[in-house]
């Protein structure tokens, strides 16, 4: 195929797309609806995941030390901790700091009741470790069971264990309704360019007569495709965007209560853009590509009876 040939197709690809724009419109709206349930999903479950995220932070292992330990002691147990594979942050709260923290919980008489009885401090020293792969949270706890001038270790095992399976839960979840949503945009794209093809059957079979070839009748469907799925794409990043502020606006209050920090749209917007165009040029294109061989495949007349 030569450069003239192609660029006249892809002129001619543009120009359909504008003179069957009626079948263009209900192509983008179909694939746009698709795309914008797929971006929600998305945004909501990251939102999730970062939630998840930032609860793991919390989920630490509190390793207290006995009273009486020198300080030698508690220098080489933090290089331990810290040397321990799993180990992400290892943070010493000497047991002033703890008591004092414990202090500011108290209504004033208590603090004073506590502080005026004695001067000594109730709570030992202590390491606060936060672990880096919650699969591995069990086999930290029983390392450091292992070290010496351990008093007490807490951990909260249980709750490692269902913050995994939800994370892990979670991504599935997003896999498999990402995957649903997409077949169904290429099913509908599809089927849509079908239509589009059934009402140019006429001037589709005289090019077949008079010898034209199946990739140069292809190609113009083909950029028709694309451009539907650049246009898609670039039209469901805008309402995703909207949706997704309003409905931060709307439940604005309800974060501030539960000290929720939403993710911002704008550093996921470009990722998301490249994802959206891609999804719509792969079911654009697809679905041309589809149901063009299908149609092809026909000789004559045979094209009329589709």
């Amino acid at each position: 195929m030569t450069a003239s040939s192609l660029k006249y197709l892809i002129k001619e690809g543009l120009r359909n797309t504008w003179t069957n724009r009626i079948m263009s419109f209900a192509s983008i709206c179909v694939l746009l609806s698709c795309l914008v349930l797929i971006g929600s999903a998305s945004m909501m479950f990251l939102n999730i995941e970062s939630l998840i995220d930032r609860v793991e932070d919390e989920n630490v292992i509190m390793v207290f030390v006995k009273d009486g330990t020198d300080d030698a002691a508690i220098d080489s147990m933090g290089k331990q901790l810290e040397g321990m594979s799993n180990v992400a942050e290892v943070e010493f709260v000497p047991k002033e700091k703890a008591w004092a923290d414990q202090l500011k919980t108290m209504e004033d008489a208590q603090a004073k009741f506590f502080t005026e009885i004695s001067t000594d401090i109730p709570l030992p020293d202590a390491y606060k470790v936060t672990v880096e792969n919650l699969d591995r949270f069990g086999d930290t706890v029983k390392e450091i069971k292992k070290l010496d001038n351990i008093d007490t270790i807490r951990q909260n095992t249980d709750l490692a264990k269902k913050l995994d399976t939800i994370s892990r839960g979670i991504t599935i979840i997003a896999i498999v309704i990402i995957a649903v949503l997409f077949a169904i945009s290429l099913f509908i794209i599809s089927n849509t360019i079908k239509l589009t093809v059934y009402s140019r059957r006429l001037e589709i079979s005289i090019m077949k007569s008079v010898g034209a070839t199946n990739s140069f009748v292809r190609l113009p469907f083909v950029v028709e495709g694309m451009l539907i799925g650049v246009l898609s794409g670039v039209l469901s990043l805008g309402v995703v965007w909207g949706v997704y502020d309003l409905a931060i606006n709307q439940f604005n209050d309800l974060f501030v209560t539960m000290r929720i920090a939403p993710l911002q749209f704008a550093n996921y917007a470009l990722p998301m853009l490249g994802a959206f165009v891609g999804i719509g040029v792969i079911s654009g294109v697809g679905g041309s590509l589809i149901t063009m061989r299908r149609y092809l495949n026909k000789e004559g007349s045979e094209i009329s009876a589709i």
